[in-house]
């Protein structure tokens, strides 16, 4: 039973680059999805105070985040 089943080997699916980057944007959005549902299920006045005050420095923090990460991510794409 286990030699038939170490037997039976699938060989790893290609990804191309566009799949990458397509799959690295799903999970950011479903990861800040979900952080953005526990924080408002926390206490929602605190968070609204936070980010009026902040909005600006937060905005450009959380752009330049995802600009340097997409960057890193293009570099170490091969074939681009």
């Amino acid at each position: 039973m286990f030699k038939t089943f170490l037997d039976v080997t699938t060989p790893p699916v290609a990804i191309t680059g566009e799949q990458a980057v397509t799959n690295l944007w799903k999970a950011l959005i479903k990861a800040f999805g979900n952080i953005w549902t526990d924080i408002i299920g926390g206490n929602m006045p605190n968070v609204v105070n936070f980010f009026a005050t902040y909005w600006f420095f937060l905005l450009s923090v959380i752009i330049g985040l995802f600009l340097i990460a997409f960057k890193i991510f293009e570099k170490l794409m091969p074939g681009r």
